[in-house]
């Protein structure tokens, strides 16, 4: 038997997370004393909340560690309901608890897709969705824009009937909004256009929700509209990562499903996870359960506005505007083909962000990991302090590339 025949073929070529392999990048930079100005991974860092620290501990302290329903504890799923404000639509029963919204989307797939059935997702699509749709036998489609886009790249309901004309085994149509990598904010009215196509048509609508607290400039979050229409065919993705400060690593993420989805994703979970741990339920009970503390997107915003600031001009590269989430998104399309101070052509974003790293210690998740060549994501959840020296640090290694001849004659 071969080396590679060892492992099965749908992971043969897998790679591990991007966002996550930054972590230990800038680990290990930091271990070997090397500058650093981490930009990669989408992580709230700050102080954990004293309140949601205590749940979890008095779980122990109680020996609240017993195995629970599979579905979830059944307070913290009605409080899911309150938090998400779907009183009127849903109850606890609609609702599954799972160990991170990566589950979360990996129940989904297993639960409604067949082999070789197809899944459309967003132009930019998060670096964990392909895989997972691979991992359950489905096939990956990106929904790709025909008309040309200034600062954007949102998929319309002409886009997304095109491919649902092309691809009658399409069971479900993936967006997040807000979006990582892009930031970008899908409006009310063109969230409910595409949610409309799919009843439509009977495709499952799945709305990555992740990000729905962390939106700028006082806008609020654009809901979907729930009717007897849309109901049947919409679900949403949520979970405690993202929304509070420094909980990614306590794996909580809950589904709000059609009554018959959510029953088997449970029973699907009750066979491979069972409950997500109770004490971790417990602190995102009390997460949840409070008026939501606007200081975390009130601080990002204040981070959003200090990075476009300090990288107004930056050499070779275009920002796109940023209305929610924590990320920058950058079109380095003009830095391909330049040449580094030792003269290694730059010919993909995974060279950019290479060289950001290797020159100025400058951490960014390239766009092919979103499969958007060309582009780099920043996260700009990190301190004030960062956000400028690392902007100076990438303004420093983007100004010595070089154009090589045959690019100058070329744009002549």
């Amino acid at each position: 038997m071969q080396r590679d025949e060892r492992i099965s073929n749908k992971l043969r070529k897998f790679r591990p997370s991007l966002t996550l392999a930054l972590k230990t990048l800038v680990q290990e930079r930091r271990a070997q004393g090397l500058p650093v100005y981490d930009f990669g991974l989408g992580e709230t860092k700050g102080k954990l909340d004293p309140d949601i620290r205590a749940a979890g501990e008095g779980a122990f302290r109680d020996e609240d560690t017993m195995y629970s329903d599979p579905a979830g504890l059944y307070e913290l799923r009605a409080e899911v309901i309150r938090w998400l404000g779907l009183g009127d639509h849903y109850t606890p029963d609609h609702v599954v608890i799972s160990t991170g919204a990566k589950q979360s989307l990996f129940n989904i797939f297993l639960a409604l897709c067949d082999p070789s059935d197809c899944v459309l997702f967003d132009a930019a699509p998060w670096v964990s969705y392909q895989p997972l749709v691979t991992m359950a036998y489905a096939f990956p489609v990106m929904v790709l824009p025909l008309g040309q886009q200034r600062d954007g790249l949102k998929v319309t309901p002409v886009d997304l009937e095109r491919n649902l004309d092309a691809r009658p085994h399409a069971r479900l149509f993936l967006i997040n909004n807000p979006v990582n990598p892009t930031a970008q904010l899908y409006s009310e009215q063109e969230i409910n256009a595409l949610l409309n196509v799919c009843a439509e048509r009977g495709v499952f609508f799945v709305l990555d929700r992740l990000y729905w607290r962390i939106v700028f400039d006082g806008q609020s979050y654009p809901e979907p509209e729930i009717n007897e229409k849309t109901r049947p065919w919409l679900i949403q993705v949520d979970g405690l990562s993202k929304n509070f400060r420094r909980t990614g690593g306590l794996r909580i993420g809950w589904t709000v499903a059609p009554r018959d989805v959510a029953q088997a994703m449970v029973n699907l979970q009750s066979h491979y996870t069972a409950n997500p741990s109770v004490p971790t339920q417990r602190a995102a009970f009390a997460a949840i359960s409070r008026v939501y503390n606007n200081e975390l997107p009130t601080d990002l915003q204040a981070k959003r506005d200090l990075l476009h600031e300090c990288a107004r001009h930056m050499p070779h590269v275009k920002i796109w505007p940023t209305p929610a989430t924590f990320y920058s998104f950058w079109d380095v399309t003009d830095c391909l083909g330049m040449r580094t101070p030792e003269g290694v052509e730059l010919r993909t974003s995974d060279d950019v962000a290479a060289y950001l790293v290797r020159e100025a210690g400058v951490v960014t998740a390239s766009g092919r990991a979103f499969m958007r060549d060309g582009y780099l994501r920043l996260s700009f959840a990190v301190d004030a302090a960062e956000i400028k020296a690392g902007m100076a640090a990438a303004r420093a290694a983007l100004e010595k590339l070089q154009a090589v001849p045959e690019m100058r004659l070329r744009r002549a």
